[in-house]
């Protein structure tokens, strides 16, 4: 896989090898050696010419878009205003790449964390599961909407980030604002009563722990 931009993003996009070599393009343009033309960067100097031009890509991006050049990696930008980069950030291409790799395993306790979650998402519409690895991400979302839409015939919406994994299910939260907005304001008067010391609490009940949930 090259790392790509298009002419004038800022997205990094991925390209893959062509079908046929004689279909594809170089990495960049001849005129990126050309020591005569402006913005040259002396770190393409790092760069084996022959390798970046060989015709071996495909013209297109794998979210479909045509693409303009590599972005420069270790070896240093390839103009004086170039990018570097390692790893992309298009999110269809990201999502694409998944195709290339197998299936992770699931782990012995998903299905309980994904149960938890969703007993949780139905009480009062939102949850929070921490220190979930990276590689059960996907599949935890999936099957947590899966069961809050089974029990309430509501849909969810699930985020992440780094270890953690939001899930919202507005319906849910909307029938029981009445009874958050009392919480918060008792925890801001009990915030302010101590003096504007945080207190000492159990943990929050909308959160739920991957690593307290370990099965033999």
């Amino acid at each position: 896989m090259l790392l790509t931009v298009t002419s004038g993003g800022d997205v990094i996009h991925l390209a893959r090898l062509a079908d046929l070599e004689s279909s594809g393009r170089g990495a960049v343009h001849d005129f990126y050696f050309d020591s005569s033309r402006p913005h040259l960067s002396p770190t393409a100097a790092h760069y084996v010419r022959e390798e970046l031009l060989a015709p071996r890509w495909a013209e297109t991006t794998l979210c479909g878009s045509v693409w303009a050049v590599m972005v420069g990696g270790e070896g240093g930008p390839l103009r004086e205003d170039g990018r570097v980069a390692f790893a992309p950030t298009c999110r269809r291409c990201l999502t694409l790449i998944d195709r290339f790799y197998p299936t992770p395993r699931a782990d012995r306790r998903l299905s309980l964390v994904a149960q938890l979650a969703a007993d949780v998402v139905c009480e009062q519409g939102f949850a929070e599961v921490r220190s979930v690895p990276g590689d059960q991400q996907a599949e935890l979302r999936k099957r947590i909407r899966k069961l809050v839409r089974a029990r309430t015939g509501h849909g969810s919406k699930t985020f992440s980030l780094e270890t953690t994994i939001y899930v919202e299910c507005r319906e849910i939260y909307d029938q029981h604002a009445s009874e958050h907005s009392r919480v918060a304001m008792e925890a801001l008067n009990q915030f302010l009563t101590a003096g504007g010391e945080a207190l000492s609490r159990r943990p929050a009940d909308w959160v739920v722990s991957w690593e307290a949930w370990d099965v033999d």
